[in-house]
């Protein structure tokens, strides 16, 4: 016993082999720490994938949600932009939830999808007992694109208020007034007017007064402001022209009758039915051969068409046209038969008949009106009633004047200004101008193209011109222009009013002022609107992730 207990004295005073115990005494923890560093690192390449594929279908989503086309696919969207990015977690991450919440003041405005993914890992799953699940959450917000159009457009780029609104005048037209000035106050107000404008657009700034004084939507500092005319050629009419009023003799001219449709739709419908023949006698069948046709339903429209007459129907329907059976698959016995049956569907939208008064003058009474054939005035400054025939007018370095007192009427009429040609409506006049159809212009010689882009176009200031000051807008209640008035190079002064009944009117000029009792209540006729085309401002659609 003596010398097992003086061994273990001197074990216990011995040192040597302690590393390898304090080794043996870390080595699990060692072990234990490896093993979770490569489990943490998987779970942070799933959430690394998961998340980024989250990131995708939320802005997947949101941009589906930006067209009427595609937004209620945004679900189906999202889920495939997140099948698409995955790849390591493929197999066992969840399906995504996707659905629409709201954004800071909007209403349903993004896109929200999470997902999961779960897995055991070797030693995570030994210590936890269960397998360990990596959860993910995206949102991306969206914002639809806007084009804007307006009804009153200054297209001078650098003038300090391009556009101004003063006195008591009154624009409630409620279409948008525009102007592509970057200068600090492109918009402005001198005096009490009365403004309900629905939006005003800037390049540059704008009067505080409308914030102050109106609800109107106020877009200062806007990028991309366009001339929505720029491109624009204006066409002409190189024939020359003169005219003086009548008086001095009794003249008469017939009155004439002309038949026109608003708009015509024809329909045509074929049908193909197939037979085989037994005898005299014709069974239907049903056939899949390489000869087989394809049903047809077209439609073609037509507007402002002149009739021949007046249909007695506003919708006349012809067929259904039979054909032959007409042999075109097989042979002996096993011949096939076609027959196909037509049916035309015309559908007519207002025709009516317009007549043109005739007219007669005699000496000494006053001058009769004044019928104008298209083509080049040096002026057209007349003091009688004025009638225009459809077509293109230019006037060469002249003004375009419409004396009070006196009437002048044109249907299908477009105004070129050239060479400094100004424009002068004054109070009192009876005016009734209608710009040109797509039709008109191409019976002026105009291509289908050009007539496309020209039609509506009333007067038409050529950007070659070197403008005019002295451009005067003093209508009244008896004033009536349908189409726009383009004057690029010219300021245009406004202090009256004017109506519309068949297009929508729209002033375009260098620079605009509306002053005195100008009252604009009225550029569209009831339940129509200016067309994207005409747009002076496009937004686009915006997406981004917030969260």
């Amino acid at each position: 016993m003596r010398a097992i207990s003086q061994f273990f004295k001197r074990l216990r005073r011995n040192e040597s082999g302690n590393a390898l115990m304090i080794v043996a005494a870390g080595v699990p923890a060692l072990i234990g720490g490896a093993g979770f560093a490569v489990d943490m690192s998987q779970w942070y390449m799933w959430k690394s994938e998961l998340q980024y594929a989250v990131d995708q279908a939320a802005i997947a989503g949101a941009y589906a949600r930006t067209s009427s086309e595609t937004e209620a696919d945004y679900a189906t969207r999202a889920q495939q932009e997140y099948t698409a990015n995955l790849s390591q977690t493929s197999t066992f991450a969840s399906a995504p939830s996707v659905t629409l919440a709201n954004w800071a003041t909007g209403t349903s405005n993004s896109v929200v999808v999470t997902a999961s993914a779960t897995k055991s890992l070797p030693f995570s799953s030994f210590l936890t007992g269960s397998a360990t699940t990596v959860r993910v959450r995206s949102q991306a917000a969206f914002e639809k694109g806007v084009t804007y159009t307006s009804c009153l457009i200054a297209v001078d780029e650098d003038a300090s208020g391009a556009v101004t609104i003063g006195g008591s005048a009154q624009f409630i037209a409620g279409c948008g007034i525009a102007a592509l000035s970057d200068a600090a106050e492109a918009i402005s107000v001198d005096g009490n007017p009365t403004i309900d404008a629905g939006w005003l657009i800037a390049a540059g700034g704008i009067d505080e007064w409308f914030k102050n004084n109106t609800d109107d939507k106020v877009l200062e500092n806007q990028t991309g402001l366009v001339d929505p005319f720029k491109d624009l050629v204006p066409p002409t009419n190189n024939t020359p022209r003169s005219a003086t009023c009548p008086k001095g003799k009794t003249t008469t001219t017939p009155s004439t009758t002309t038949y026109v449709a608003d708009k015509i739709t024809t329909r045509t419908q074929i049908t193909y039915v197939y037979y085989k023949k037994s005898g005299n006698s014709y069974s239907t069948i049903t056939y899949n051969g390489s000869f087989k046709k394809t049903n047809v339903d077209t439609t073609a429209t037509q507007t402002n068409v002149t009739l021949a007459s007046l249909p007695t129907s506003n919708t006349v329907v012809t067929g259904p046209t039979k054909s032959d059976y007409d042999w075109i698959d097989g042979s002996g016995n096993s011949k096939v038969y076609q027959q196909s049956t037509t049916t035309t569907t015309v559908t007519y939208t207002n025709p009516h008949a317009v007549t043109t008064e005739g007219t007669t003058t005699t000496d000494p009474a006053p001058a009769g009106a004044l019928v104008l054939l298209p083509g080049t005035y040096s002026d057209m400054t007349f003091k009688c009633d004025v009638v225009y025939t459809s077509g293109i007018y230019v006037i060469d370095g002249g003004t375009l004047t419409v004396h009070a007192q006196y009437n002048q009427t044109g249907s299908g009429v477009m105004f070129v200004l050239k060479n400094g040609a100004g424009l002068v409506i004054n109070g009192g006049a009876n005016v009734n101008l209608t710009a040109m159809s797509v039709s008109q212009l191409e019976a002026a010689g105009v291509t289908h193209d050009q007539a496309v882009k020209l039609a509506g176009m009333l007067i038409f200031e050529d950007p070659n011109s070197q403008g005019n000051t002295g451009n005067k807008f003093n209508g009244n209640a008896e004033t009536i222009l349908n189409g726009t008035v383009y004057l690029p190079k010219s300021s245009l002064d406004i202090k009256g009013t004017a109506g519309v009944t068949a297009q929508c009117l729209m002033l375009v000029a260098s620079t605009i002022t509306i002053s005195g009792n100008a009252a604009m209540e009225s550029f569209c006729p009831p339940n129509t609107e200016a067309s994207e085309d005409d747009a002076v401002l496009k937004l686009r659609d915006r997406v981004r992730l917030v969260s």
